[in-house]
């Protein structure tokens, strides 16, 4: 039984990130009406007729159905075997609340035209539900190490400056989501400037743009401030926490070589997924970090 919870655990962190990619396919490929206004249908179809944009769509529909399924299945089976533990019931419900939640922005966003602010809620939305699944299957797995893990207590400070490097990071992210959806992606074309003659544009789409690149810049800057806390008070008393900040500064890093390929390559829809894929797994290492810090000895 342990295995087969512990295989679902894996399973189900899986299936999340494979719904997170295939959402930023449907962004990045402009296939969100791939399957026209109809919702559940796909163009008037159960089985649509194939075109990329249709295929690309259509499959992001199933993926989030069966990933629905899923994370309810497992949220459930860890609530139930995990009865009275806080931590599991907030995951749990983080997961289950979330993945309905950005269903349904998804929904609205074929039926009804939706703002980019909107749109880019459902990228966040669909964050917090992977998070929430991925730190639940991280406490399955680690669950029996914990006390080789958690041997001393942290800092009031140190908690305090985990949680404001997360609440940072979301709002980081969410400037980025913002960014795709309203096109601005390509206002800066240069590198580290923004276009020949405009090193520091200030307003329109360029500003959005410029304005998102500084906030990467200062991320990268907090998760550096974790990494050397961490290497120099946690690193043999709280191994949870280092491996974390350690895990998390080496995604800031690919985190920002991707944002530069992404624009030198113009959009390569490699360097694009790459983006996406690293900045979602690198808040849900900042989220188990700061979660990780509320940990006492047992």
């Amino acid at each position: 039984m342990d295995k087969a919870f512990k295989g679902m655990a894996v399973f189900t962190s899986v299936i999340m990130f494979l719904l997170m990619i295939a959402g930023t396919l449907v962004t990045d490929t402009d296939s969100g009406m791939g399957c026209g206004s109809d919702w559940p249908l796909c163009n008037g179809k159960f089985i649509p007729e194939y075109t990329v944009a249709t295929m690309i769509e259509y499959t992001h529909r199933l993926i989030t159905g069966f990933a629905g399924i899923v994370v309810i299945i497992f949220s459930i089976w860890a609530w139930r075997r995990y009865r009275g533990i806080r931590e599991v019931k907030g995951l749990a419900i983080l997961g289950i609340s979330f993945i309905i939640v950005e269903s349904i922005i998804g929904a609205a966003a074929v039926l009804w035209p939706q703002s980019a602010e909107v749109l880019a809620m459902h990228f966040g939305f669909s964050l917090l539900a992977f998070t929430g699944v991925v730190l639940l299957s991280v406490f399955v797995v680690q669950k029996d190490k914990s006390h080789l893990l958690v041997k001393s207590a942290v800092s009031k400070r140190f908690k305090w400056f985990s949680w404001i490097v997360v609440a940072y990071a979301y709002l980081d992210i969410y400037s980025g989501a913002y960014l795709r959806h309203v096109k601005a992606s390509l206002a800066c074309t240069d590198f580290p400037g923004c276009y020949p003659g405009n090193f520091l544009p200030l307003s329109g789409l360029p500003g959005i743009h410029y304005l998102h690149r500084m906030a990467a810049v200062v991320l990268f800057c907090l998760v550096l401030g974790l990494f050397i806390y961490s290497f120099r008070h946690l690193h043999g008393n709280r191994p949870d926490l280092y491996y974390a900040s350690l895990i998390a500064f080496i995604l800031t890093l690919l985190q920002g070589v991707s944002g530069v390929l992404v624009v030198l390559t113009r959009l390569n829809i490699f360097a694009t997924l790459s983006h996406s894929a690293l900045i979602t797994l690198l808040f849900a290492v900042l989220f188990y970090l700061a979660l990780q810090t509320r940990k006492k000895p047992e």
